[in-house]
């Protein structure tokens, strides 16, 4: 008997408006998903038992928009976002008509989708692969599940990079804020008929694992720079313009992460970085610098035709950097004029995040407690 195929649902109460992204995601994803169109009206009756009509154990990944009341009246993308997350299924929103209504930025357990539609469907296939990828992991290997094993543990070892458990865990921080969902979550499986297996049990426990992981991996670990960084926080630590990402590449391809989640942004793991620099380092001994990102761009350009430039920051004239800020997307320095660490903000394990000291400064009075 042929398995069935993981699944996306999409939502949308205009079918014409969400044709193109389903044709798109048609040819990025090929035969090896199924793409179901649900489009709401009011002859389903209960809205809520029309979507779990179209929910089964191989969905991966919901996608809705935010406005749903063209066929039924006061019908919004956020009862969908719910009833997702109730049921441990990663959901994705976004909006044409509202679009000042979803905020750029997420909580761990929500995904905003691009407006617009390339954008879109590039963003839900590495958002299905990501977490297709972690669900076929853990059933490949039931000994995950069977042995006992922390989440940073469990995250390292599925990434393939045992060393980086213990900077893993220190985000495992931003599971406290969500705990109270995620038991709310858990104890709806209780009447699950699938607990009354071991197969059964296995699934649920593989189902609630891989939207745990999937979201911490793609919202916090990737999202805020400390043991994996992006190919723009790569030029910050190494003080260098964002736009030499090319140049800087091939000097660190080794370095090169390859998991879940890196379709439409190439990333780095730092310590594999680290270790590159410190194989090109054999002349810089005798040297002194006022930093590490001034020795590490030091470094790289003996290796390199022409010095990298330097980034635009006014208050170094882009000399200094090594640090990164999520919020304004800009290299930062340690000086006290430039950035401050904000614990409340950004997640302990993110070593080379750090805020913007203009951002913070206009947003400190209202955000920090």
């Amino acid at each position: 008997m042929e398995k069935p195929k993981p699944a996306i649902l999409l939502v949308d109460d205009e079918i014409e408006s969400i044709r193109g992204l389903h044709e798109r995601l048609g040819k990025l994803l090929g035969d090896e998903v199924e793409l179901v169109i649900w489009e709401p009206t009011t002859a389903d009756g209960s809205t809520r038992d029309a979507f779990n009509s179209h929910i089964t154990e191989h969905t991966v990944l919901v996608v809705t928009d935010y406005d749903l009341t063209t066929s039924v009246r006061g019908f919004f993308g956020p009862s969908v976002v719910d009833w997702c997350q109730h049921q441990a299924i990663p959901v994705g929103d976004f909006s044409r008509a509202y679009v000042d209504d979803l905020p750029t930025e997420t909580d761990l357990f929500e995904l905003r989708v691009p407006i617009n539609e390339q954008q879109a469907a590039a963003f839900i296939e590495n958002t299905f692969k990501g977490f297709q990828f972690i669900r076929t992991r853990l059933e490949e290997h039931p000994e995950y599940l069977s042995e006992p094993r922390s989440l940073p543990t469990l995250l390292a070892t599925l990434l393939g990079s045992p060393n980086s458990e213990s900077m893993l865990a220190a985000y495992m921080t931003e599971l406290v804020a969500s705990n109270a969902a995620l038991l709310q979550m858990i104890k709806g499986f209780e009447d699950s008929d699938h607990l009354h297996t071991a197969a059964g049990k296995a699934h649920i426990q593989t189902r609630i694992l891989t939207y745990i992981l999937g979201h911490l991996l793609a919202n916090a670990v990737l999202k805020y720079p400390g043991p994996i960084i992006s190919l723009d926080v790569l030029c910050a630590y190494v003080a260098a313009d964002p736009g030499e990402g090319n140049k800087l590449a091939p000097l660190f391809e080794e370095a090169k992460y390859q998991g879940p989640f890196g379709l439409t942004e190439r990333f780095y793991w730092r310590e594999k970085i680290d270790s590159i620099i410190d194989d090109l380092s054999e002349d810089m001994s005798d040297h002194e610098f006022a930093s590490f990102a001034e020795y590490n761009r030091a470094v790289v350009n003996t290796r390199l035709p022409e010095p990298l430039a330097q980034h635009g920051c006014e208050r170094c004239d882009g000399s200094k950097g090594g640090f990164w800020c999520p919020f304004t997307a800009r290299a930062v320095c340690e000086r006290g004029d430039c950035s401050v660490p904000s614990s409340s903000w950004i997640p302990a394990g993110a070593q080379l995040s750090r805020v913007e000291r203009d951002f913070y400064d206009e947003w400190a009075p209202i955000l920090s407690y």
